[in-house]
């Protein structure tokens, strides 16, 4: 309370200079620089008044054209509140003359110098009323845009868990008739792979080592699935570990390249998965030597789930321009190469390039 009196006069003493600046270029006459000194600190005595009318009508969510009605309609009491106490601070200089209270003809020249000071005074302040609720209106909205970003992202990641889900269960039942030993191992995986999924649901984005943690029990199920026919190759730069990327980025990208890619060849393939840092970004790629696309495939128009949400998650995340890089290519001699590069960060801060 003190500190905002002290402010209030403070600034209606700057008000006050302000308006004594030109008499003082005329040569300093010291009842002019008084008589504006005190208009001004009288104006300070009224602040609080003023305040709190603008709280009581803010709260009261008045529509502009009748604010404006109300605040034309205080001027006349607050300014000649104003022109009276004004008077009553310099009655006991004698030598300012044009004392309202001692000359009745000056009550006019303080009363339009005090309306318009008045009316000055209210503007700036709906002024910065506006200017208030247009940040707070933006903050709002985003909010509103992040709920949208982050439901679109639980609604995509959605689409891919029952797509998953019933892709390994049925390759789980095709284990089990042959071996129930191992179909019950591959069952374990995917347990521990769907907790690891529902830990991290409520987040966008986990770490590269928690994702590498939660493929490899979803790569544990397809290597007793194929056995030999199918190597898994994971090199990952120990700086890239506690970078931040999407949860569920590399099993949809593995998963497409062995159903697309390695199953589709008798003798199997291997399947290369990369993490490096480049420059402020984090660049992974996943490589097959597959039997690679088709000649006409486009990502625009794939129909496969993976890749679709894939990049759609990436572009959610990422929403600026040139922040991330999704590209899906034949790899050179045979099979597919998808490279990603997103913005490089982490929980704690960014990542100490240095410890490459």
């Amino acid at each position: 309370m003190i500190l905002s009196m002290i402010v209030t006069i403070l600034i209606w003493t700057v008000v006050g200079l302000f308006q004594a600046v030109p008499e003082v270029f005329n040569g300093f006459e010291w009842r002019l620089f008084v008589s504006h000194m005190i208009d001004a600190w009288t104006w300070a005595l009224l602040t609080p008044a003023v305040l709190l009318t603008d709280r009581k009508l803010k709260s009261s969510q008045q529509n502009a054209a009748k604010l404006f009605l109300i605040y034309l309609s205080l001027s006349i009491p607050f300014t000649l509140i104003h022109t009276y106490l004004t008077g009553l601070f310099l009655y006991p200089i004698p030598d300012i003359h044009w004392n309202p209270l001692r000359e009745a003809q000056f009550g006019i020249y303080f009363f339009l110098g005090g309306w318009m000071t008045y009316c000055a005074f209210v503007g700036i302040l709906q002024a910065f009323n506006y200017y208030k609720r247009f940040l707070t209106s933006q903050l709002k909205l985003e909010r509103a845009e992040k709920r949208f970003v982050e439901a679109r992202l639980n609604m995509l990641r959605l689409q891919l868990e029952p797509h998953f889900l019933f892709n390994a269960l049925n390759a789980i039942s095709s284990q089990v008739v042959v071996n129930l030993e191992l179909g019950q191992e591959m069952i374990e995986d995917l347990g521990a792979l769907l907790r690891g999924s529902i830990d991290c649901q409520s987040s966008a984005e986990i770490t590269l080592a928690q994702e590498l943690a939660m493929l490899d029990h979803y790569l544990a199920i397809q290597k007793l699935r194929f056995g030999d026919r199918i190597d898994i190759r994971i090199d990952a730069d120990p700086a890239t570990l506690s970078a931040m990327v999407p949860s569920l980025l590399l099993q949809p990208l593995v998963e497409n390249a062995i159903r697309h890619g390695i199953e589709r060849r008798v003798s199997g393939g291997t399947i290369a998965i990369s993490a490096r840092l480049a420059d402020d970004r984090l660049q992974i790629d996943v490589q097959d030597d597959g039997v690679g696309l088709p000649p006409d495939w486009r990502i625009e128009t794939s129909s496969g789930l993976g890749l679709r949400v894939t990049r759609e998650r990436l572009e959610m995340l990422y929403s600026e321009a040139g922040e991330h890089h999704f590209n899906v290519s034949p790899r050179q001699g045979a099979g597919t190469h998808v490279a990603i590069q997103i913005p490089l960060h982490t929980i704690g801060g960014e990542i100490d390039e240095s410890a490459t």
